[in-house]
């Protein structure tokens, strides 16, 4: 879906991050400069010999999310302190997925503890529903 109008934009900073921070409080001190200050920065980002390359975002690893969500699942659907042998004997054992080639802690590190955080909260909003 295009824009309405290509020369607008929304933005949303973390308050959380530091840097974040420092840009929010100087682009406050801009006014009704923001957009000329935001160019100024851009343009000079982009034909400064001494800034590094522009990052890319990381192409979106669909396995390490697949385990993170099994994860999330299986720690979300264990029972209560029920001890293993009434656990076996009560219900039948399921097999687990063989699709987890990536261990959690490498897919968790990749997405970070706000992507963790996301995916866990979308799962109980499914279960909410």
């Amino acid at each position: 879906m295009a824009k309405k109008e290509d020369n607008k934009f929304t933005i949303q900073f973390n308050p959380a991050d530091p840097q974040h921070a420092q840009t929010i409080s100087i682009l406050n001190q801009q006014g009704r400069r923001k957009a000329q200050f935001i160019t100024n920065a851009v343009m000079h980002y982009l034909h400064c010999s001494n800034t590094p390359e522009i990052p890319q975002a990381a192409p979106i690893d669909t396995a390490a999310i697949e385990t993170i969500v099994r994860r999330i699942m299986e720690e979300q659907n264990k029972p209560l302190s029920v001890p293993e042998k009434e656990t076996a004997k009560s219900e039948p054992q399921r097999s687990k997925p063989k699709t987890e080639s990536i261990r959690f802690d490498e897919a968790a590190e990749l997405l970070g503890e706000d992507g963790v955080a996301a995916i866990a909260n979308t799962m109980a909003m499914f279960r909410r529903k």
